[in-house]
């Protein structure tokens, strides 16, 4: 079997870790590729087919046949279980083999290690879970963090797996976590943190910007104290701050608000399975349900809840 890579999910964070994969992989070598979405099939392999041999492939299966890798990202877990194990183009289905297959959606703990059970015991190859983090920008810019659902104890298969992921991520975020369902653990807690942080910074940088501070003095002055924090430069929701994020750019969509209300539903179904009450996330749920269902921004980032928080209108998006 040829050291050629299958890569399916070429949404918003897929499409740039797939990217990624087609610039720095031989370009001998061949990317298979799979979407539900055909379309970003083809414009994917119009755009990255300079880099070396891009394939479309019918079906999860067709992809895996003919590759030693599998890299996987989509929304959901029913998602995740219809890519590996339900109908005929399913990954279960695809020939044995010593394959790296890399989970990286961001779902339940429970569906994961279901999944790469059985994925194990039909011997397809090493299956972890493999979430990430940094957003779409990330993504493009091949500086995810990794939180991988392995340990490192074994040298030979760490060193494998982080062959494949540095291609996508700065090397200094790849973190091994333990045994299977570990790496989601962490993401799960880590978005948990995230987004409601990002709440709290739109809100609070629209009580200051409100009360007469500029927004710049604002941002220095949290960025200097015990406010600040990773989500607060790269989620800032506060238009005209930080001029590549999307709140600076009419909140083009990243990560949107749908994608928000998924993941912090899982990280109150962990908490009820942890026995921790979630205050947090489900308060701000209720924010970013009602952003999901409004037209300001509901096919927008997440970060227009900025929107609804100021009552501002359609018409104020570009306001810096």
């Amino acid at each position: 079997m040829a050291d050629h890579i299958t890569f399916i999910g070429l949404g918003a964070m897929g499409y740039g870790m797939a990217s990624n994969l087609r610039k720095k992989m031989d370009s001998s070598q061949t990317l298979f590729v799979y979407d539900v979405v055909r379309e970003s099939c083809e414009r994917f392999q119009g755009e990255l087919g300079e880099y070396g041999p891009v394939e479309i492939v019918d079906s999860p299966a067709a992809g895996v046949d003919k590759s030693r890798t599998l890299v996987t990202i989509v929304p959901k877990s029913e998602n995740v279980r219809e890519v590996y194990l339900d109908g005929p183009g399913a990954v279960i289905n695809a020939t044995k083999g010593d394959r790296l297959v890399l989970e990286c959606s961001t779902i339940d703990v429970q569906t994961t290690r279901e999944v790469g059970a059985k994925v194990a015991e039909a011997g397809l190859g090493m299956y972890l879970d493999a979430p990430v983090s940094g957003g779409p920008i990330g993504a493009a810019n091949g500086t995810l963090s990794f939180l991988l659902g392995q340990s490192d104890e074994d040298t030979a298969t760490a060193s494998r797996i982080t062959q494949i992921v540095h291609m996508m991520a700065n090397p200094g975020k790849v973190v091994f976590c333990g045994g299977l369902g570990t790496g989601l653990v962490a993401k799960i807690c880590n978005n948990y943190l995230s987004f409601c942080n990002m709440l709290s910074i739109a809100e609070s940088m629209s009580m200051g910007v409100r009360l007469g501070i500029d927004k710049h003095v604002l941002f220095k002055c949290i960025s200097n104290s015990g406010g600040n924090s990773a989500t607060f430069h790269n989620f800032q929701p506060c238009p005209g701050v930080i001029p590549h994020l999307p709140s600076s750019n009419r909140f083009k969509a990243g990560f949107r608000p749908f994608m928000i209300v998924k993941d912090l539903s899982l990280g109150v179904e962990a908490g009820a399975q942890a026995g921790v009450q979630t205050t947090m996330a489900e308060a701000a749920l209720e924010t970013y349900r009602k952003a999901m269902e409004d037209p300001r921004c509901r096919d927008r980032d997440a970060t227009s809840v900025w929107l609804m928080i100021n009552g501002l209108t359609d018409e104020d998006v570009e306001i810096s």
